[in-house]
């Protein structure tokens, strides 16, 4: 038997609800007159595939509470089981307890909504039944007599008490019987707006609304359940429209013709703005109702915001007298930040005015179009301004500053993503594009670079990058490098400072290169071809030719600097060289590793000297005075580190190949084949029983390796000839074949001399000591002549002269020369000075010796180009061999190119070269069929 049952509430069990009672237990319908109807859910809702546990066992008695007078809502369900398809009758009223629950008693309860029309269709229908319901269908608001149940045919199978969950109903349905209230639109507007628009009233005027928020919103409510929306939206449009314009409008229209300013002006316009804004929103809280009932879905008419906005918009902000001068006092609060102005006021009120337009949605329409206007104008006199003072580095600050507080002022104020490119546009072309030939002109450039201002490089090369101007600026960074590098080549009376200023120099751009123009590729390459290009190039000289480049004479010079002076010499530490020599005392393990990196220091200034020993095309030069030096510091033991000797030399194998070091390499071979050979000769001396008188060290040096020294005559004495005879003769004998040339000029003596101050070591060169020795002959007072001094030595008057000096001009003056001068004259005559003193006891007198005079310096440019000379006739004749025939260009570019390594040839000293073959018979010139020149090769 199917049993009736309680209306179903709105929410389920188990969705924050009561539990049901237990049966046996009376439900009572209560409800509120004045509680309105909300709908929670659809009228009709399909639970086939519901799986809600059974309900307990329902009462078996339901007060017929649901009078017109009284009722809120009432349910009608329709039951649908799937055996049965009969009309159910409710149980007696009275009976407290009903039959047990049985499978056909589980009933989901969804949500519902009421249906505003089922009241009337339930008055229509008869009270037993409801005839749109269907079939199966059980009516809870009648009163009628409940039709018995049959009796099922044959035997009735006992019900199951076990929950089952899928032989439940398969369908409700819920409907709203609450009577509606036959009243017009026209009436309720009639009865109820005197009390809404006292409301409006008091929320224009600022104060609060007579009663409560609520009263008014169910009043609304009201209206617009009985169709009044569109009437009552009229009339609230046109009463805040009123307001607008008698109110807002006319109060700004009178502020703009009192005041004066803009900013003024802009001010009220917000503040009106504000306030409006919020009344808006009051108003809305009290027809919130209409808002999202009717407006949200109406089509003709807008929200409430959108009604707030759009009468703002159109009555006040686009009024004639006010828009203009609102955007105007924008783009002025814009322009006086830009003019470095801070003022935390205007900042606060530029921010509402955006933030206005925004809301107002008149930003991309208008404020943008007129800040964009207002800007380019504003940077383009500026940049005209700035460019007139002349300072680039400080426009490039000012454009960069300029950047990056636009980027800064557009993030706090919230500005589009359009409008902060439209303004990073506008700076580019107006302060920069337009700027180009300002930006990059070289004069100021160049100040900049040679200054060493990172910060205004770094903002310029950024700024180009993002204009793409950045091919301008290689011009101005090549022509500093080679003017400021050719000058520091170029400065004779500097020469000796040259490397140490090219590496300064360098070490300069290197750093520019780095951190102002973040290592860019083509930067670097051009930083590599312009110091290529001051260093290799051929200056004229005096006599119309070109001129010897000194870059790599210089570099070597400053290698043989380093190499001999060692830590010392390195220009960064000659200013620390006092604070040094303060330090402690420290343990052998802290010497050595204080050795150690001085060793490493060293090293890192010799990498530095490569790097500009890379730029040299001709390293001719290069090598012929290095030889020359290294030569000097081999011989004289001059050399600060051994280790930092042979560093050096694997360097320059690697830079240059084992072709450019061979003759290097065995000059080093030739030092410790000495040192060996002397070992035995000495044993040999001590075997014998032979006296030392003279302790003779004898260097025997490969000829084609080492440096030509050419043949000076000098009077060797007795006593020093008698052991040099000694070892020439133990030399043959042991190496037969060969013939021993001995260079007087490039040896050195330790000699003592007795003082009336002490005993003295000097160390001299063999002529100064060849000369002092003629002193032991005379007595003390005596004097010898300059003629006299020349007969007795044989040397020939530069290396007289020469020698006298350093002995008796220079700074340890062991003779006394009368009359007293700098220079050496045939008629002077010198003396021992017998009152020579010095706190040292080993004294080096012969630095004269390791110095280069002027014609040995240009001895060594002669000899380089004379081998020049045979380098390029061997590239002709090795071009010859392979080509048999060529024009006169093709062998041109092909000598060129062979000889670019050793050193660069003019085109004229090639085609000297070519004459002297062709009288050699190596090569003959004819003049082919199309007139050009051509060489054939005939040996």
């Amino acid at each position: 038997m199917t049993r009736s049952r309680p209306p179903p509430t709105s929410e389920p069990h188990g969705r924050g609800t009561q539990p049901p009672k237990p049966p046996g237990t009376k439900r009572k319908l209560s409800t509120d007159i004045n509680q309105p109807a909300v709908p929670v859910g659809r009228s009709n809702i399909n639970t086939s595939t519901s799986r809600s546990p059974a309900l307990p066992p329902l009462p078996n008695t339901i007060p017929n509470l649901l009078t017109p007078a009284n009722a809120t809502t009432a349910a009608e369900s329709s039951i649908e089981t799937p055996n049965k398809r009969q009309k159910a009758s409710g149980p007696e009223l009275g009976s407290e307890r009903g039959p047990e629950p049985g499978p056909s008693d589980t009933m989901a309860l969804p949500r519902a909504r009421p249906d505003a029309n089922a009241s009337q269709r339930l008055q229509r229908a008869p009270a037993a039944t409801v005839p749109d319901a269907g079939r199966n269908m059980v009516d809870l608001t009648s009163a009628a007599t409940p039709t018995p149940p049959r009796k099922p045919i044959g035997r009735v199978k006992p019900r199951s008490t076990n929950p089952q969950p899928y032989a439940g109903p398969r369908k409700l349905v819920i409907k709203n019987l609450q009577p509606m209230e036959r009243t017009t639109p026209e009436e309720l507007m009639t009865r109820y707006w005197p009390k809404l628009d006292g409301a409006l009233t008091a929320i224009f005027e600022g104060r609060d609304p007579p009663g409560s928020l609520e009263e008014l919103y169910r009043t609304v409510e009201q209206i617009t359940r009985h169709q009044g929306g569109a009437l009552l939206f009229e009339q609230l449009h046109e009463r805040c429209q009123k307001v607008v314009q008698e109110r807002d409008r006319a109060h700004l229209v009178h502020q703009a013709g009192v005041l004066r300013s803009d900013v003024e002006l802009l001010s009220a316009v917000v503040a009106a703005w504000v306030r409006w804004k919020q009344q808006v929103m009051t108003i809305r809280r009290i027809f919130f109702f209409m808002d999202r009932a009717y407006l949200l879905l109406s089509k003709i008419h807008p929200t409430m915001d959108e009604m707030g906005k759009k009468l703002f918009r159109e009555e006040v902000f686009q009024h004639d007298k006010l828009q203009q001068r609102v955007l105007r006092a924008v783009c002025e609060l814009l322009n006086s930040e830009r003019d470095g102005v801070k003022d935390v006021g205007n900042r606060k009120l530029l921010g509402d005015s955006v933030r206005m337009s925004h809301e107002l949605s008149v930003y991309v329409k208008v404020l943008d179009l007129e800040i964009h206007k207002t800007s380019s104008l504003y940077f383009h006199l500026r940049g005209q301004k700035e460019t007139a003072k002349g300072d680039l580095a400080g426009y490039i600050e000012l454009c960069g500053r300029l950047m990056e507080e636009e980027m800064a002022r557009c993030e706090e104020l919230a500005l589009d993503s359009g409008t902060r490119r439209e303004l990073v546009t506008i700076i580019e072309d107006t302060m920069i594009r337009h700027q180009e030939e300002f930006l990059v002109q070289s004069a100021e450039i160049h100040k900049i670079l040679d200054a060493g201002l990172i910060g205004p490089l770094e903002t310029l090369y950024t700024l180009l990058q993002r204009t793409e101007l950045l091919e301008s600026l290689e011009g101005p960074w090549m022509a500093f490098i080679k003017s400021v590098g050719a000058s520091i080549v170029d400065d004779e009376a500097r020469q000796s400072d040259m490397v140490m200023r090219l590496l300064e120099f360098k070490t300069k751009l290197d750093r520019v290169w780095q951190k102002a123009f973040k290592k860019n590729d083509r930067f670097g390459y051009l930083l590599r071809e312009a110091f290529g290009t001051f260093i290799n190039e051929r200056r004229p000289g005096s006599e119309g030719k070109a001129k010897q480049a000194k870059p790599g004479e210089m570099i070597a010079k400053y290698i043989d600097y380093l190499l001999r002076g060692g830590i010392k010499a390195i220009p960064s530490r000659r200013s620390i060289g006092g604070a040094a020599a303060q330090v402690i005392d420290i343990d052998d393990d802290d010497a050595d590793a204080t050795k150690m990196d001085e060793e490493e220091e060293l090293l890192q200034e010799l990498d530095h000297v490569l790097e500009l020993f890379r730029f040299i095309e001709g390293k001719d030069v290069f090598e012929a005075f290095y030889k020359k030096d290294l030569a000097r510091r081999l011989l004289m033991a001059r050399s600060a580190s051994a280790d930092a000797e042979r560093t050096m030399l694997a360097k320059l194998r690697s830079e240059c190949g084992a072709a450019f070091t061979h003759n290097l390499e065995q000059m080093f071979k030739d030092i410790d084949l000495s040192r060996e050979e002397m070992s035995t000769y000495k044993q040999m001396r001590e075997d014998r029983g032979q006296s030392k008188h003279v302790d003779l060290s004898v260097n025997v040096l490969s000829a084609v390796a080492w440096p030509n020294y050419g043949e000076v005559a000098v009077t060797v004495p007795k006593e020093i000839m008698k052991v040099i005879n000694e070892f020439d003769q133990y030399y043959k004998s042991k190496h037969s074949g060969r013939h021993l040339k001995w260079k007087h000029q490039i040896a050195h003596c330790v000699v003592k001399a007795n003082f009336r101050g002490g005993a003295k070591e000097l160390v001299v060169s063999s002529f100064q000591a060849i000369v002092m020795v003629l002193f032991n002959d005379i007595k003390e007072g005596e004097t010898l002549g300059y003629k006299q001094i020349q007969a007795s030595t044989g040397l020939p008057d530069n290396e007289l002269i020469r020698t006298l000096q350093a002995l008796a001009c220079a700074k340890y003056r062991i003779l006394n020369k009368t009359p007293r001068g700098r220079d050496v004259n045939e008629t002077d005559s010198f003396s021992v000075n017998t009152n020579f003193t010095d706190p040292k006891y080993r004294i080096k007198v012969n630095q004269i010796q390791l110095k280069e005079t002027k014609e040995e310096n240009k001895a060594t440019h002669e000899d380089v180009n004379r081998d020049r000379q045979y380098e390029a006739q061997a590239a002709i004749v090795r071009i010859m061999k392979g080509r048999k025939t060529i024009t006169a260009p093709e062998l041109m570019a092909e000598t060129i190119k062979l000889t670019k390594n050793r050193g660069a040839l003019e085109t004229s000293e090639i085609k000297t070269q070519i004459d002297k073959l062709i009288e050699k018979d190596y090569l003959e010139r004819i003049t082919d069929g199309d007139g050009r020149i051509v060489y054939h090769y005939l040996a």
